[in-house]
């Protein structure tokens, strides 16, 4: 049972029109597109107005295309290079290089904090919603994406390995992916919930993401491009070129999209989550 208040379900339509928009940032990276594509669907049942601090950053490109009416912005990397990027990108009144529970901002300086797929990544969780709660006014709220315990145990490339009795290329192969993603969160629903009260938040509402069917497509398309390749780089670094030069992929990959949409029978259980949360007022 979910620990939250309330909990929406998204409709395929929705999905396919997270997808319509999300695809002109990765247009051939499938799995980036298909995860954004159900955050960007469940973002767009919520509004972020006022001052707001978004944690871990990057280059501004989502951020923008999901929130183009924000205009009083602060956001926070921990990478120099990605911080620099986000600078460059006019989307942020300001860009601190700094880690995400160590927020150079004052306290109750913020209407919203935005984390997407952040929080799973974090090594200091608790100190990181601690941060958010001290940095929120109070009603503020904390609108987030992130993944749950469902994202390790569906891992379908490793599990696929393992059947076919290569048990030690399996565990290579989770490590690796587990190694490239950092997840040091993969929480269950109720636990991110209790791990936000713990901080003093609550849990309004989440909208859960990627069914089963999804995960799975998801899942082996994003462990098959990081495969670490034996001259060097990624299987990504071979895919990309191959997948953009077919201009008839992106419109061609929304039809496998939806078609696997078609085949969910449950959208409750999922490998993500997005959270609104609340700092009491």
């Amino acid at each position: 049972m979910s620990c939250c208040r309330k909990r929406t379900l998204l409709a395929k339509e929705e999905v396919i029109s997270g997808y319509d928009s999300v695809v002109a940032l990765y247009p051939h990276i499938p799995p980036l597109s298909h995860w954004r594509s159900w955050e960007y669907a469940a973002y767009q049942r919520y509004r972020l107005d006022g001052r707001v601090l978004d944690l871990g950053c990057g280059d501004g490109q989502y951020f923008r295309l999901i929130w183009p009416q924000a205009t009083d912005v602060v956001g926070v990397d921990m990478n120099p290079g990605v911080a620099e990027l986000g600078r460059q990108s006019g989307v942020y009144r300001a860009v601190h290089i700094a880690p995400a529970h160590q927020v150079p901002e004052p306290d109750a300086s913020f209407d919203h904090v935005f984390a997407n797929c952040s929080l799973e990544h974090m090594d200091h969780l608790d100190a990181v919603l601690a941060e958010i709660h001290r940095c929120l006014k109070p009603g503020g709220t904390l609108l987030c994406s992130v993944v749950t315990d469902r994202f390790v145990e569906w891992s379908l490339l490793p599990n696929l390995v393992a059947m076919a009795g290569f048990a030690e290329a399996s565990a290579s192969l989770q490590k690796d992916f587990l190694d490239y993603h950092h997840l040091a969160n993969p929480l269950s629903v109720g636990d991110w919930a209790k791990r936000f009260s713990q901080a003093g938040l609550v849990a309004e509402e989440h909208v859960p993401i990627l069914p089963k069917c999804n995960s799975g497509i998801f899942l082996l398309m994003d462990a098959l491009w990081h495969v670490k390749r034996k001259a060097g780089g990624e299987m990504g670094d071979v895919i990309f070129p191959f997948l953009s030069a077919n201009e008839n992929f992106p419109a061609g990959f929304r039809k496998v999209f939806a078609g696997v949409l078609d085949m969910e029978t449950d959208w409750q259980d999922c490998s993500g989550a997005v959270f609104l949360v609340r700092k009491p007022g």
